[in-house]
């Protein structure tokens, strides 16, 4: 409080200095003046007097002006007009340091010394070095340059020279002699010379008690002063006093040049001091609009600064945008820029200020801000009842909302004072009494007869019988009270054991915010400091950063730059069609980067407007971050839930540049920020599970920091000073912030935040837009008070950012040194780190990037993706507790994947579900899965295991409910039973094509033992290779087909015999054994307990190094290299010539049909004909069934049969392909679908295949019926089976792609004829649509890839 007091007494004494209106003489308050002091002049209406000094100064200070009358507009010879016009000064005044000029005017271009011109001189048309004056030799005409020189004591020739030379200039006579008299009379000294004591010499009076001897009695150093007068400055030899304005003037007036030693030489952070030396002040802060010194200088003496050519000046000095003058809008705060204008721009809201004609949104309208200049938009306003937010607090009006935390802190915020009442009584501090009405008071104050409580409490009681006594011992003070004598402790401490000792009060700790940046705690005190580049303010807790701070910020399609000091208001981009959405900069390029609304690049503008071009194309970006150390752009990818980096100093930025830093377990991205400093990296989530997350700038070290009281976080922006991260919360209507730990979690929810967007925080302030709104405003980041709009427009605010060159500082770039082939990010501890973009791989040496050597890969499958990650990366230098380099694939369509398989000729994907009855067909690409179809449904069941011949794309199979092993087609059309006797539940198949053997495990009876068989892929050769596994899964067959390995997940033991039963091998794993797979010799195997653990072995008679730990869900893996899919069989070329279905066999191949077919000798097949006409056999062949009754939703079979049909509505009016088949999954093979299978057996009675000819669907009837629709019989009679089908056909996805760029279209036109309509279509509806349309693609809708960007690439 002493200090407060101290300030304002000083504050009072500089204000009544700074007085602009002075009073000549003590009258009574109803006379008028009539005569002022010396050196004051009377104003006309004789109300005051103003000091001379202000007549013509450029301001009024009489109240009728009249000291602004009659002043010179020409000055007279010898004098300066300063700028405004109104004010004559000396010449000798102009450059003197001193502004004697209201605008400055004469300190502007003034001279300023360097080595090359240090001293001016003719008229200032001549200027010599430093080294040129005072060396001797008369440089300057004028002879200026050697003038008050320093003379040399011990040389006494020259000292003789030099004297005469001054006597003969001050009197012209140049035949007098300086050591014997011209005369015998007297010596007679010129002017400015004395007379030396013996009458032999003349010294002029510059040299008396100079400190040196002139004269050699030495009389001109007697009876000197020794104490210089007040206003003086003595020299450092004690001998001279001058004049204090001489001091560090430039020119030196003692001998000994102590009067230019240590004088202040303005620099960037020091240029103008004040508060009597006590305090020093960066130019910036110069007339910048806020007062940084007490004594108020640094304010004093501004004139207005003048605008560029490509702004307007407002009336109150502000500069704005040319562009800005008369739009409709007032951006000067004096609303200058929209006066005389000719004729408003038109008004979309058709709402203006009456006067003014600005236009005004209804939500400005009594918002309790004045847009109007009038205050019109804040007249007749009613109060209306207000629903308070969960972290607000209702005043008692009901019509004011203001944060919880406001609620009894001492200051009135509702505007009916209820928030401070009902509160709890407030304890003193301790140096401090409190009153029984709980006012606090000084001890000073208490027994000293005058009542200072409002209850008396501070007087009375035992004030005059118990008095302070030695016996007291108090560590610090005494103080008599109504209670007695007690100790106390001062200011700064805290008593303990009442009183009789004192502790330190650690204000650092007890009141944390008491500091802006740093506080340290002092014995009795506490001192604020301040981070490098700003400078601690007068209040001696606040921090001001030097030069100008900006905000950039983007309104709608705009992008603007505020001053934040000065309120300059620039244009920097309006060319844009789309929303600017997401910006940030570049401080070392002097860069702004930007995203737009639903486009896919991010582009990228000069801060001073001379440049801009595309930074990056083809990608997807909701919001991007600049790391300015590393040199990287990082943007978040909400539609392929990624957050992706790519160089930022490559001038044309390819998508197939950029980096993936995370891809997996990301719900819907948002807003992503930075700190580089720490290497870190922070990202928010909204959705169903809104949350903020950190990781390393790598993606390392993945945490959630922020998941409760959060509903939709916007936007994310980081404290760096104060190690805390700020978001904005569009549902929870708040401002909220933790540190960068996650603790520590504050809620600011205030009633000017209806739908706050982005936000940004700079220094003690925290800044955000409100599209709902339309403002740009600041408050203090801790409190929320002292709000300020800072930009206020029609259109809707959206990205944020504070600029300046400490924001992003410099700090060592550990990449400078790291050598990465291709992006180098940094990690946490701010370490560096390689990465490499898709396509490539990183190598052993963990900097380079190459194309993988060795195709051979992993692919791990999880309940909601599939992971890709090479085999060669098993030896890389990663951390076991997460992935290694990898890609994620999310896979859409599925609930509870359960088995993968892969081919690798056309990356065709197949899937099977445990709660779905098929399997899914997907084409892998750059970055996602592309769903493809089912290859077949089942009715009420689900496949159990499956695996692919990737010759001939036959699929074997086994299910739930159907016992057996089948085989299906690569159409879906064929299934035959493979295997039916014998067989229980089969948990793995394993093929080896190019042998045309197969492998099964085979539990005949729960509870026994499980075998492990083999068996010919046509079915033949049916052996037991071995009879004592408890669950064998994962079987690989390898070694050309003659040997078989699997994982026991019963014995925890991955085990292998050669196909021939012998030569049995075993390796023990850890329990949890859960899938296996082997490629080039390499074994790996995953375990699960409390994670899932993958381990590997390059030799099988070796236990498994542990790989990696994650805590994913991982339900099947396999193995696939390029070797591995290479070779032929019979069956390879032409489907071996067979009709149906290619089964290969040990050097030979056999054909066989459908189960409701029969095989021909051609190889063709044909149908049976034991069923009725319009009829059709169940899969068991025992039932025939009207073929009314397949696919009618019944299951009329005893096996189901008749219901295993695909249902989906979304194929209908596809046409149909003529009958045709090669082995493969290609874009030329159209395979037959759903709707053709219901064509069949609708238009074709089941008799024949529908086909597209013309244009046209007909029937290709079955070589046994003819007629229009196959109802004609020919011969025996026989029907078609409809078993599993194949999903989704290549002309299904020509024409959903062909459907979705129709509707993509169909609404980007619908976009843009709304936008075009209204342009005060809320931005945020657009943001939703795109989050919908995200969340539905990334459930699963068809996307179409380019076929450029494949995973890998197999030779």
């Amino acid at each position: 409080m002493g200090l407060f007091v101290q300030l304002n007494v000083v504050l009072g004494i500089f204000l009544l200095l700074r007085a602009e209106r002075v009073l000549a003489a003590v009258v009574s308050e109803d006379v008028a003046l009539p005569y002022c002091r010396l050196g004051f002049q009377l104003c006309e209406d004789r109300s005051g007097c103003v000091l001379n000094t202000h007549l013509c100064d450029g301001e009024n200070d009489c109240d009728d002006g009249s000291d602004e009358d009659n002043c010179p507009t020409v000055c007279s010879v010898g004098h300066f007009q300063c700028a405004h016009g109104k004010m004559c000064i000396w010449l000798r005044q102009v450059c003197d340091g001193v502004p004697q000029c209201q605008d400055r005017s004469d300190e502007l271009n003034c001279f300023k010394p360097d080595d090359g011109c240090a001293h001016r001189c003719d008229g200032n048309t001549r200027c010599v070095p430093e080294s040129f004056v005072c060396d001797g030799d008369v440089d300057c005409v004028d002879g200026s340059d050697e003038a008050n020189c320093e003379e040399n004591p011990d040389d006494d020739d020259d000292d003789d020279e030099d004297l005469l030379d001054e006597k003969e200039e001050m009197t012209g006579e140049h035949e007098v002699s300086q050591n014997v008299p011209a005369t015998k009379g007297p010596l007679r000294c010129s002017i400015a010379s004395k007379l030396c004591r013996d009458g032999t010499d003349c010294v002029m009076l510059n040299h008396v008690c100079d400190g040196e001897l002139d004269c050699k009695d030495g009389s001109d150093e007697e009876d000197c002063p020794v104490q210089c007068e007040s206003g003086q400055f003595q020299c450092a030899h004690g001998k001279k006093c001058i004049d204090r304005r001489q001091l560090c003037d430039g020119v030196p007036q003692c001998q000994d040049r102590s009067d230019e030693l240590n004088c202040f030489k303005p620099d960037d952070d020091c240029a103008h001091r004040c508060d009597e030396n006590t305090r020093c002040v960066p130019e910036s802060f110069v007339c910048d609009g806020d007062p940084d010194c007490v004594d108020g200088s640094d304010e004093a003496n501004c004139g207005e600064e003048s605008c560029s050519s490509a702004e307007w000046q407002c009336s109150s000095g502000q500069c704005v945008s040319l562009s800005m003058r008369c739009d409709g809008h007032s951006d000067c705060r004096d609303h200058s820029d929209e006066e005389d204008c000719a004729e408003p721009p038109p008004c979309s809201t058709n709402r203006r200020c009456p006067k003014s004609h600005e236009c005004l949104l209804d939500e400005w309208m009594c918002d309790g801000e004045t847009d109007c200049k009038d205050g019109t938009d804040e007249k007749n306003c009613k109060e209306s009842p207000v629903q308070c937010g969960e972290y607000q607090f209702s005043c008692s009006s009901k019509t004011q909302c203001i944060p919880q935390s406001w609620r009894c802190d001492g200051s009135e915020d509702c505007r009916d004072g209820s928030d401070e009442s009902a509160c709890a009584s407030v304890s003193c501090p301790p140096h401090l009494f409190q009153c029984g009405s709980s006012e606090c008071v000084e001890f000073s104050q208490l027994c000293n007869g005058v009542t200072n409580c409002l209850d008396g409490s501070d007087e009375g009681g035992s004030c005059q019988t118990e008095k302070c006594s030695e016996q007291l011992k108090c560590a610090q003070d005494c103080h008599s009270t109504p209670a007695g004598a007690r100790c106390g402790c001062r200011m700064g401490y805290k008593p303990v054991d009442d009183g009789l000792r004192c502790a330190d009060v650690d204000e650092c700790v007890e009141r944390p915010n008491i500091c802006s940046h740093r506080c340290n705690n002092t014995l009795g005190s506490f001192q604020c400091s301040c981070s490098h580049g700003y400078v601690l303010e007068p209040d001696g807790h606040s921090c001001k950063i030097t030069g100008e701070p900006y905000l950039l910020a983007s309104v709608q399609s705009e992008v603007f730059l505020l001053g934040l000091r000065s309120s300059s208001l620039d244009i920097l981009l309006s060319a844009e069609k789309r929303f600017v959405l997401s910006l940030d900069y570049d401080w070392q390029k002097q860069r702004v980067y930007w995203i737009n609304l639903n486009t896919d690049t991010i582009k990228w503008l000069s801060l001073d407007q001379k440049n801009k071009g595309t930074f990056l194309k083809g990608i997807s970006a909701d919001s991007l971050a600049v790391d300015w150390v590393a040199r990287n752009l990082y943007w978040t990818d909400s539609e392929n839930s990624q957050i992706n980096a790519v160089r930022l100093d490559s001038e044309i930025g390819r998508s197939t540049d950029r980096v993936m830093i995370l891809g997996e377990d990301l719900g819907q991205l948002r807003s992503i920020a930075l700190m580089p400093q720490k290497g870190i990296m922070f990202w928010s989530e909204t959705g169903d599970e809104a949350q903020i997350e950190r990781a390393g700038m790598d993606g390392s070290d993945r945490r959630v920091l922020v998941s409760k009281s959060l509903r939709w976080p916007v936007s994310l922006t980081v404290d760096s000073l104060h190690q805390r991260i700020y978001w904005t919360d569009e549902k929870l209507k708040c401002i909220g912030s933790a540190n960068i730990d996650g603790g520590d979690v504050k809620l600011l929810q205030l009633m000017e935040t209806p739908s706050p967007f982005s936000v940004s925080v700079f220094n003690d302030q925290v800044y955000w837009s409100d599209t709902k709104r339309g403002t740009i405003q600041r408050a203090h980041k801790t409190t929320g008070k002292q709000r300020q709009v800072l930009l206020k427009r029609p259109g809707q605010p959206f990205g944020l950012k504070v600029i300046h060159g400490l924001l992003q500082e410099d700090v060592s770039n550990p990449c400078e040194s790291q050598g990465c082939s291709h992006l180098c990010v940094l990690a946490p501890g701010l370490k560096a780190v390689c990465k490499c973009s898709t396509q490539f791989l990183l190598d052993e040496d963990g900097l380079t990037c190459s194309k993988p050597k060795d195709s051979s890969f992993l692919l791990f499958l999880s309940p909601a993706a599939v992971t890709q990650v090479y085999l060669q990366n098993r030896h890389s230098d990663v951390t076991p507790q997460k992935w290694p380099e990898h890609r994620r694939f999310d896979l859409p369509k599925m609930n509870h994947p359960n088995m993968l398989d892969l081919v690798l000729r056309d990356l065709t994907l197949y899937v099977s579900d445990t709660d779905q009855p098929l399997v899914g067909l997907f084409k892998m690409k750059d970055a996602a899965l592309v769903p493809r179809g089912k290859l077949f449904q089942l009715h009420k069941d689900s496949v159990r295991v499956f695996s692919v011949d990737w010759i001939t794309l036959n699929v074997y199979w086994s299910s739930e409910k159907l016992p057996g092993i089948q085989v299906t087609s690569p159409d879906g059309r064929f299934t035959s039973v493979l295997i039916r006797e014998g067989v229980g539940i089969i948990e793995s198949i394993g093929l080896e094509p190019p042998s045309g053997r197969l492998c099964f495990s085979n539990r005949i009876q729960e509870g026994k033992m499980s075998m492990v068989e083999c068996v010919f892929m046509n079915g033949l050769n049916r052996t037991v290779v071995w009879r004592n596994s408890v669950r064998p899964t994962s079987l690989i067959l390898t070694d050309e087909g003659n040997r078989v390995y699997w994982a026991d997940t019963g014995l925890a033991v991955i085990a292998s015999v050669g196909t021939d039963g012998s030569g049995y091998k075993e390796i023990k794993t850890e329990e949890g054994l859960m899938a296996f797979t082997l490629v080039n010799k390499v074994l790996v195997w995953i375990t699960k307990k409390d994670s899932t653990k993958c381990w590997f072995s390059e030799d099988e008679q070796r236990s498994g190094k542990l790989w990696f730990e994650v805590d994913t869900e991982i339900v099947n893996l396999k193995a696939f290299t390029k070797s591995r899919q290479k070779g032929t069989n019979l069956c390879s070329n032409g489907n071996g010539g067979c009709n149906q279905l290619c089964l290969a066999f040990p050097g030979g191949k056999t054909c066989r049909c459908a189960h409701d077919h029969r095989l021909l000798d051609d190889g063709d097949c044909r149908l049976e004909s034991h069923c009725p006409e319009n009829s059709k056999p169940c899969l068991s062949e025992d039932m025939c069934l009207p073929l009314e009754q397949f696919c009618n939703g019944v299951a009329d079979c005893p096996d189901h049969s008749d219901e295993n049909c695909l249902d989906d509505k979304q194929y209908k009016t596809i046409g149909i392909n003529p009958k045709s088949f090669a082995p493969g999954l290609s874009e030329n093979i159209v395979p037959a679908n759903v709707e053709s299978e219901m064509c069949d057996i609708k238009l074709c009675k089941g008799n024949g295949k529908c086909v597209s000819r013309n244009g046209k669907t007909v029937c290709d009837c079955h070589p046994e019926f003819s007629g229009e629709n196959c109802e004609n019989r020919s011969g025996l009679l026989q029907g078609p089976v409809l078993y599993g089908v194949i999903g989704l056909c290549a002309g299904v996805v020509v024409l959903a792609v062909t459907v979705g760029i129709i509707q993509r279209k169909k609404a980007t036109n619908q976009r843009r004829a709304a936008h075009t309509v209204d342009m005060q279509e809320t931005g945020m509806k657009e943001l939703e649509k795109r989050r919908e349309a995200s969340s539905a693609r990334s459930n699963g809708k068809d996307t179409e890839v380019s076929e450029e960007n494949v995973v890998t690439s197999v030779d």
